[in-house]
């Protein structure tokens, strides 16, 4: 039997990862997905069908007599699929509804086209409309893992191969970024017969509690100059939270809620905690999607906070003001309304509520918790602790700090941490991304590898090239050939991998 022979793209799927870091994170997340999605539409929406079957609620269940299920939502494109052997290629959903403008443009249409690809595009349980009455009780929510997740896609891939006629000679390729992209490397690792291979991109699958690392990465780009960062400007937005810091502890809130456009009183401690956490994602969002939100970039960020004519602290200030106008009136910092949100167990029709879902599984499995510890080199308020999501943890899903830091160390046992034992995996990062602190650094094996692209943030390697892209993030786009030959399957390097970016080859 002829096997397929894979150059491996850089691709994966658009999905955001992130610690639960306030409103103001999300309202950067959403630009970025609407700008994306508009213009992944554009590109051959039309070619997009969208489906939904009925998917085991629990794949653990020994139980038969009383099996639940739930309507998972896919996408199919079979625009540029070459009948009756081409290559399947599987985008993996995460932490947020998925619409399927992600199998419409990008790099993974890309390499579909170049390789005569199906395309499929599977929503994850919990999330969109992947969802099912009384979804949200905590009865139900856990239910809510990466275990059944991946349980998921094996049960999908057996369906879709049904329904569309697929055969052993349509080799299946799963693709990931982020949490996704984390999925999409232990999808292989666990269901080695499934997928041949797997690119994850931008994937933190070393799960860990107190994630000091993300602003460390943070303060580094800020002071790369491949992105119009200095080291001026770290000084001045350090400077400029110093401020902010001693406004709060001066406790001159009326200041601070004038600067900032404040919808609420910020004097209790909850919610000055909570307006230092939105500050600062403020600017963990401008490094994280680098080029990615429209008139903000790290570079803008920079230009502001060094501004002369101005002190940091106004300048920031001003730049945060004017930015957040475009999603509200004035700005929220309250911790009481954030806790309803993630307590909030209704079913909302248009599947984009994601909050709660995901700082469950951040509770539940993953950590993340992004903080601002003495003696690293974070640049914000040490407001920014861990004790803090610790507390939110218990009291909205009753788990306790010490049984956080369990799962999370389960999490790590069970997948391998960054040191994955699996095969036919490249792992994807870019220098700007803080999330690549967590992800597979170097070559694990000769099958299990990585490419670090400088001045790159998250996930950007997965969008089609750009005009304006660096040198390095194109020449990682690069695809060599697809073919057969009649040998046994096999996978070694063509060229050595390098640490700039620098195309490589993988055979399959």
């Amino acid at each position: 039997m002829k096997h397929l022979i894979l150059l491996f793209a850089l691709s994966s799927i658009f999905e955001i990862s992130h610690e639960t870091l306030g409103n103001t994170f999300y309202k950067i997340r959403q630009l970025v997905e609407h700008e994306r999605e508009l213009k992944y539409k554009n590109q051959g929406f039309n070619e997009v069908q969208g489906f939904a079957f009925n998917q085991r609620l629990d794949h653990f269940e020994v139980r038969t007599g009383n099996l639940r299920v739930f309507s998972q939502r896919y996408w199919r494109n079979a625009a540029y699929w070459r009948k009756p052997d081409g290559p399947v290629f599987l985008y993996i959903g995460g932490e947020g509804a998925l619409s399927g403008a992600e199998i419409s443009g990008g790099h993974i249409v890309d390499m579909a086209k170049k390789y005569g690809a199906l395309l499929f595009a599977v929503e994850h349980r919990f999330y969109g409309r992947s969802i099912f009455a009384e979804c949200f009780k905590d009865k139900n929510m856990g239910l809510l893992s990466s275990q059944q997740a991946l349980a998921d896609l094996s049960i999908f891939i057996k369906y879709a191969s049904n329904k569309f006629g697929l055969t052993n000679k349509n080799k299946w390729i799963s693709y990931g970024g982020s949490y996704p992209g984390s999925l999409s490397a232990w999808f292989r690792i666990k269901y080695p017969h499934l997928v041949i291979g797997a690119v994850a991109s931008s994937a933190p699958v070393q799960a860990t509690v107190n994630f000091e690392a993300y602003n460390d990465v943070v303060a580094a780009s800020l002071n790369s100059k491949l992105v119009g960062g200095s080291e001026q400007c770290v000084d001045k937005v350090k400077s400029a939270f110093k401020q902010i810091e001693e406004y709060i502890t001066e406790k001159n809130f009326s200041q601070l809620q004038e600067d900032f456009n404040s919808c609420n009183d910020i004097s209790n401690t909850n919610d000055s905690w909570m307006f230092a956490v939105n500050l600062a994602s403020f600017v963990m969002g401008i490094v994280q999607y680098n080029r990615q939100t429209p008139g903000l970039d790290i570079s803008t960020l920079c230009k502001y906070v060094t501004n002369s004519s101005g002190t940091p602290y106004l300048n920031f200030a001003s730049l945060y003001t004017g930015y957040m106008k475009r999603f509200q009136r004035c700005n929220e910092f309250s911790y009481h309304n954030f806790i309803l949100q993630l307590k909030n167990i209704d079913i909302d029709p248009s599947g984009l509520p994601m909050i709660r879902q995901w700082y469950f599984q951040t509770c539940t499995q993953f950590g993340y918790f992004q903080t601002c510890d003495p003696k690293t080199k974070c640049v914000f308020s040490k407001r920014v602790n861990l004790l803090s999501d610790l507390d939110i943890c218990q009291e909205v899903f009753g788990v306790k700090p010490k049984s956080v830091q369990e799962r999370v160390n389960f999490t790590n046992q069970y997948y391998g941490s960054n040191k994955p034992r699996g095969s036919k995996i490249i792992f994807i990062n870019g220098s700007i991304d803080p999330w690549h602190a967590l992800s597979v650094l170097k070559n694990l094996t000769s099958s299990e590898i990585s490419i670090f692209i400088p001045g790159t943030s998250h996930c950007e390697n997965m969008a089609s090239d750009d005009f304006d892209d660096p040198p390095a993030l194109k020449e990682a786009r690069q695809v060599g050939r697809l073919s057969y030959q009649s040998q046994k399957q096999k996978i070694y390097r063509k060229s050595d991998t390098r640490q700039d970016g620098r195309v490589h080859a993988i055979y399959l």
